[in-house]
């Protein structure tokens, strides 16, 4: 297998499954999981996990070609748990996967290129997880709301920067640990100072430059 390795070439190895909106596609409870891993074909997925009061908290979203559900694979060494913990990888819109099991992706480790992409999945979400606590302790809500969208958005066939309409003010909100109240309100002043627009339920960035000032706080607006 060659040095450096697109993702997609490992669809091969996997078998394509999909999933509808709200399923599972893995879930560990109380440190038991499923040996099974996943490439993202298409959709998006988040990692979330439900509290004793049914309460749902996202952790991270997955888009499309990227690794899905190895830690627990990876993991040898078991935290102890007490109580019931329940984590799961949900389907947040009609997914498309490849599954690979347990002993096919162990064979698969033998491949320095597969290593390494492995390697800079785990890093890209332990740096994201991060920078997502870090911004919810210590930034205002706005500069939080602006790294979500700047976060998510992706390029439409028009090379338009669009956010998946998955996205509804109250999924953000329960992300960003806000009310969708300030979710629309916030909405509302980009809008005012042209840095998104909205068509129906879809939001569009249309001047990331000024978001980003947002961001590092060269800016400011009031909402």
């Amino acid at each position: 297998m060659q040095s450096t390795l697109d993702i997609t070439e490992l669809y091969q190895y996997g078998e394509r499954v999909s999933f509808k909106k709200g399923e599972n596609l893995a879930q560990s409870v109380s440190g038991e999981t499923s040996g099974d891993i996943y490439i993202l074909s298409s959709g998006i997925c988040a990692l979330s996990s439900i509290s004793c009061d049914g309460k749902e908290t996202t952790y991270l979203y997955f888009k499309k070609q990227q690794f899905v559900g190895f830690v627990p694979l990876m993991n040898t060494v078991h935290l102890n748990y007490y109580g019931k913990k329940s984590f799961s990888i949900v389907a947040k819109t009609p997914c498309v996967a490849y599954r690979i099991s347990s002993r096919q992706f162990q064979e698969l480790l033998v491949f320095p290129s597969v290593v390494s992409l492995m390697l800079n999945t785990l890093t890209e979400n332990h740096i994201y997880l991060m920078e997502h606590f870090h911004s919810s302790k210590n930034e205002p809500a706005l500069v939080q709301f602006c790294r979500f969208l700047l976060d998510q958005v992706e390029k439409d066939t028009s090379g338009q920067l669009v956010l998946d309409t998955v996205f509804t003010y109250q999924e953000i909100a329960n992300y960003l640990g806000m009310h969708s109240v300030t979710i629309a309100r916030m909405v509302k002043a980009l809008r005012a100072e042209e840095m998104i627009e909205k068509t129906g339920h879809q939001i569009q960035i249309t001047d990331p430059q000024q978001m980003a000032q947002l961001i590092t706080e060269e800016r400011k607006i009031d909402y």
